[in-house]
C-alpha cells in the first residue's frame, strides 16, 4: 500500500532499519523538523510496537506536541507512555515534563483544540482551572507517594483556588470552595512529616507546602464566612484551621510571622462571628421574634470573651461596641418590646377566639406565652420603663396557659368533627 510522507521527509526512512530510523528521528528533533520527527516516531511505533526504543519514540511524539505549543496533547502522550511502559527508566523526566505542562496552564496558558487529522491548526479555548486541576490530579494518581506527588497535589489546590478568582469566581458555589480546601487538606494529611518517617530529599520543600496548605485552607474558610453572615459554620472552621496552624508552628522560628497573622485572623473571625450573631439577632427583631433575637444576642458576649484585645488592641473598639449594643438589647430593649407585643397579641388572640377562629387564637396565645416568659423582676423593670400596666401583664401571664389549653381543646374537637364527617 501507499504511505503519506510529510514535506521534506526522505522516502528512505520507510526502508531504514530501527537504528537508522531512531537516528533520523533524533536528528529531525535536533533541527526542529517536527513534522518529520513526528512521522518517523509514529512509523517506528507502528512498525515495531514491541521494540526497546518504543518508549523513546512515544516521548518524541509528546515533545513534538510541546514544541508546537500543544501542551495538553503532549501531556496525554506522556501519560500514554507511562501507561504502556510503567518500567520506563526515565519516568522522573516524564513526570517533570507533565508537571511543567500543568504549571503552564496554572499560570494562565490557554488550552487549544486541535483540528483532527493534522498537527498544526488549532482553535484556542481559553484558560481552564478545572482542566488544570485534572492534569495535576493525574500526576498524583500515577504515583501518590512519588517525588512529584506533593507539589502536584499542591497544584490541584492552587488550580481550584484560582477558579474562585476573576469574573466566574463571583458565581462560585460552596462545592467549588470544598474542592480547593479538600485538595489542601489531602496534602496535609498525606504528606505531613511525622516522627519516625524517612526524610525525603525534598523534605523542606514538602514541609513548606504543608504549612502553606494549612494556612490557605483557613483563608478559604474565612472567605466563605465573610460572604455569608448567616452561616456561622465557616467562621468556626476558619477559627479551627487558624488555631491548628498556630499550635503546629508555635515554636517554628521560620514561621513566627505567619503564626502571628493566624492569631490575628482568629481574632478577626471571632469578631466576624459576633457580627454574624448580631446580624441574625437584628433579622429576628425585624420579624418581631424577640425570643429568638434574645437567644442570639445572648451568645455574643461568650464569643467576644475569646477576642485578644491585649495583643491586638485595634480590634478592641469594635468588640466593645458590639458587646455594648448586645447588652443594651438584652438588658432593656427586647424585654420592653416583648411586653408591648404581648399586650397587642393577647387582644388579637381574644378577638380571634370571639370570631370562632381557634387556630389563629391558639397561635397568638402561644406568642404571648413566649414573650412573657421572663423573670418577674425583668417584667417589672421593663413595664415601669415603658409605662405599661404591670398588673394587667401579670394577669395575662397567669391566664395565658388556660387560654392555650382552652383553644387547643376547641381545635381537637373541630378535628374530630371533620374526621367524623369524612367517614
Amino acid at each position: 500500500g501507499w504511505q503519506y510522507l510529510p514535506g521534506g521527509a526522505n522516502a528512505n526512512i520507510l526502508t531504514n532499519n530501527n537504528s537508522q530510523l531512531l537516528e533520523y528521528t533524533r536528528e529531525a528533533m535536533k533541527e526542529e523538523r517536527f513534522g518529520e520527527a513526528m512521522f518517523a516516531a509514529r512509523y517506528f511505533i507502528k512498525r515495531t510496537p514491541t521494540a526497546n526504543d518504543v518508549p523513546e519514540m512515544r516521548r518524541v511524539v509528546a515533545e513534538v506536541y510541546e514544541g508546537r505549543g500543544f501542551d495538553e496533547y503532549a501531556f496525554k502522550e506522556y501519560q500514554k507512555l507511562l501507561d504502556a511502559h510503567p518500567d520506563y527508566d526515565k519516568t522522573d523526566e516524564v513526570f517533570d515534563r507533565m508537571y511543567n505542562i500543568s504549571t503552564l496552564y496554572l499560570n494562565g496558558k490557554s488550552f487549544r483544540w486541535k483540528i483532527p487529522w493534522q498537527d498544526t491548526i488549532y482553535i484556542p479555548t481559553g484558560s481552564s482551572m478545572r482542566e488544570t486541576s485534572n492534569l495535576y490530579t493525574q500526576i498524583v494518581t500515577n504515583a501518590p507517594y512519588g517525588a512529584f506527588a506533593p507539589k502536584a497535589q499542591y497544584g490541584v489546590g492552587q488550580a481550584h483556588e484560582r477558579a474562585l478568582e476573576g469574573f466566574w469566581g463571583f458565581f462560585a458555589s460552596e462545592a467549588q470552595y470544598y474542592k480547593a480546601t479538600r485538595a489542601y487538606q489531602l496534602l496535609v494529611d498525606r504528606y505531613s512529616y511525622r516522627p519516625g518517617d524517612e526524610l525525603r530529599s525534598n523534605q523542606e520543600e514538602i514541609n513548606e507546602m504543608v504549612a502553606q496548605s494549612r494556612f490557605r485552607s483557613a483563608e478559604l474558610f474565612e472567605k466563605q464566612a465573610n460572604e455569608g453572615i448567616y452561616d456561622q459554620s465557616m467562621a468556626e472552621r476558619s477559627i479551627s484551621a487558624y488555631a491548628d496552624f498556630a499550635d503546629t508552628y508555635e515554636n517554628d522560628e521560620k514561621r513566627t510571622e505567619k503564626v502571628t497573622e493566624a492569631k490575628s485572623r482568629m481574632n478577626e473571625m471571632y469578631l466576624e462571628r459576633a457580627r454574624g450573631l448580631k446580624a441574625i439577632a437584628l433579622f429576628y427583631e425585624q420579624k418581631r421574634q424577640w425570643v429568638a433575637a434574645h437567644t442570639y444576642y445572648g451568645q455574643i458576649d461568650q464569643v467576644l470573651l475569646k477576642v485578644d484585645t491585649v495583643n491586638y488592641p485595634k480590634q478592641e473598639e469594635e468588640a466593645t461596641a458590639i458587646r455594648k449594643f448586645a447588652l443594651a438589647r438584652l438588658g432593656e430593649v427586647l424585654f420592653r418590646r416583648r411586653l408591648i407585643d404581648a399586650l397587642e397579641q393577647y387582644s388579637q388572640a381574644q378577638e380571634y377566639e370571639r370570631k370562632n377562629k381557634p387556630y389563629s387564637a391558639n397561635r397568638f396565645y402561644m406568642k404571648v406565652s413566649l414573650n412573657l416568659d421572663m423573670l418577674p423582676a425583668s417584667m417589672e423593670k421593663a413595664a415601669v420603663e415603658e409605662g405599661l400596666d404591670l398588673s394587667k401583664l401579670s394577669q395575662i401571664k397567669a391566664a395565658v396557659e388556660n387560654d392555650l389549653d382552652r383553644t387547643q381543646k376547641l381545635i381537637n374537637q373541630l378535628e374530630i368533627e371533620q374526621r367524623t364527617k369524612s367517614e
